[in-house]
């Protein structure tokens, strides 16, 4: 298979080719004018202004072209002969300047005659018309001498700015530069400034056929860095991009993939969907159980789902859910002890109770932000008061009436990297969930977030409670209980 690259017709590298065939065959002007058409595509291509400024009959666009080609690439080798050809081709002496019909038939010189000295008889007329021819004869050898030295210098030139054409269209000091920031770049692994630079280096040359590849990779390994940072819509984009650069590599087609059941996973576990959530990330955990996020989703899908079915009585559905769940995260407590409590009410001899369906009619959880303070009620009785921490200004805790959506014993949030015990729910900020969850950790780290600063309005949106009272909250309540966010708790309790 053939490695040149085949260019379109009226593509400038094409023009430049044909302009430089005309230039060669004398054919100047219809040359010219293809290489101002040459320079306005690509005003950084050296060759077309080199070519621009040895063919035009126009003294200051051949000064103008020549400046040109000296900005882009001043270290150019036929620049200097160039410069040379631009002097001599309009210098008021230079023999190009004259009329053309002289140039072909150049005056004979004017000779002068001497008078013949008295009584002397005049020379023979053969021999004046010798004398002449051979007069005529060095005049003509001259100037033919003086065109050959003309047309030396000329292809010269040509010759030169020929090599030109393939060298320097377009700027090599402009690519070579581009390289020196796309190595950098890459060993810094600094995929945006990667990806902008193969980008810049497809438009001056898009005939490369290795720039794609190349630039589908840089999309690929900026992709997988948001993911693994929690960013997988972001990923997901850059995935797209990679696979229709390079569609054909199987790396660039999983990660696609996988992103895209991934989010879909999200989207219906947010809307509290557990089956789909479930089908969709169960696609993601088949392939990589690393992936972020998706054991701590999938357990917590497995999890609510067991819950929903508890609440209608499907214990034998519940259990599967549950032994699921205990599959993902075997470390985590609650699970057992619902699987406990499923596995007894199931056992023969035991009458099976199905909590009514008002259980947690008379059950809320209130929150009042002024005084930062929970006032948990079963009925009319007053069961726990708690001091607590809710959203900072500008990250306020929503006011309203919610419920409780999910438990986790730990969540994570990948966003700011915060382990979140004693997990519950409570309603969706755009992609994020709020909840009320004890003091967070710092993942790998083991500090703990907002310790001491209880009471205070700290938190990035959630409700904070101390360790112990989260824990107690956290065994009290259940999927479904009510919670009230109010401005201030005195406008409430009269109530």
């Amino acid at each position: 298979m053939s490695d040149s690259v085949k260019t379109e017709p009226n593509s400038p590298p094409a023009s430049l080719a044909r302009a430089i065939n005309l230039a060669k065959a004398g054919n100047k002007a219809e040359a010219a004018a293809m290489l101002r058409q040459v320079v306005a595509a690509e005003p950084l291509n050296q060759a077309a202004w080199l070519w621009l400024s040895a063919v035009t009959t126009n003294p200051a666009e051949a000064t103008a072209a020549l400046a040109q080609a000296k900005k882009i690439n001043p270290d150019h080798a036929s620049l200097s002969r160039a410069e040379q050809w631009l002097v001599h081709r309009f210098s008021p002496d230079s023999p190009t300047r004259q009329n053309p019909v002289q140039r072909q038939q150049p005056p004979a010189p004017t000779k002068k005659v001497t008078p013949p000295p008295p009584k002397m008889p005049s020379p023979p007329e053969p021999r004046r018309g010798w004398f002449g021819a051979v007069n005529g004869l060095m005049l003509g050898l001259a100037v033919l001498g003086v065109a050959i030295v003309l047309f030396v210098l000329s292809f010269g030139v040509i010759k030169e700015i020929g090599g030109a054409a393939q060298a320097s269209s377009p700027s090599q000091s402009a690519v070579a530069a581009l390289r020196q920031q796309l190595d950098s770049a890459w060993a810094g692994h600094d995929w945006p400034a990667a990806i902008t630079v193969l980008q810049q280096l497809q438009q001056l040359e898009p005939e490369s056929a290795a720039i794609g590849p190349q630039l589908a990779q840089a999309h690929l390994f900026e992709g997988q860095s948001l993911r693994s940072r929690g960013f997988v819509a972001e990923a997901s984009h850059h995935f797209e991009l990679a696979r229709q650069l390079n569609p054909s590599q199987p790396q660039i087609e999983r990660e696609a993939q996988l992103a895209a059941a991934y989010l879909r996973g999200v989207e219906h576990y947010q809307a509290g969907q557990w089956p789909q959530a479930i089908a969709e990330l169960e696609q993601v955990w088949a392939v990589d159980t690393a992936y972020i996020n998706v054991r701590d989703l999938l357990y917590s899908g497995y999890y609510n789902h067991a819950l929903a079915r508890q609440a209608a009585g499907e214990f034998l559905q519940a259990r599967q859910e549950l032994e699921a769940a205990i599959g993902l995260r075997p470390d985590l407590s609650n699970p057992h002890r619902l699987l406990a409590e499923l596995e007894f009410a199931m056992s023969p001899g035991t009458p099976v109770q199905i909590p009514p369906a008002t259980s947690l009619a008379d059950r809320l959880i209130l929150v009042g932000i002024a005084e930062q303070r929970m006032l948990v009620f079963d009925g009319d009785k007053l069961v726990f008061d708690f001091v607590v921490s809710t959203g900072e200004p500008g990250r306020d805790t929503a006011v309203g009436e919610f419920e409780i959506l999910d438990k986790i014993d730990v969540a994570y949030a990948s966003t700011w990297n915060l382990d979140m015990p004693y997990w519950m729910g409570i309603y969706w900020a755009g992609p994020l969930e709020n909840g009320i969850h004890s003091l967070p950790i710092v993942k790998h780290t083991g500090y703990k977030l907002w310790d001491g600063y209880l009471g205070q309005r700290v938190s990035y949106g959630c409700v904070i409670l101390g360790d112990d009272d989260a824990a107690k909250l956290y065994e009290w309540t259940e999927v479904g209980t009510k919670v009230k966010i109010v401005s201030s708790l005195a406008d409430w309790l009269p109530q």
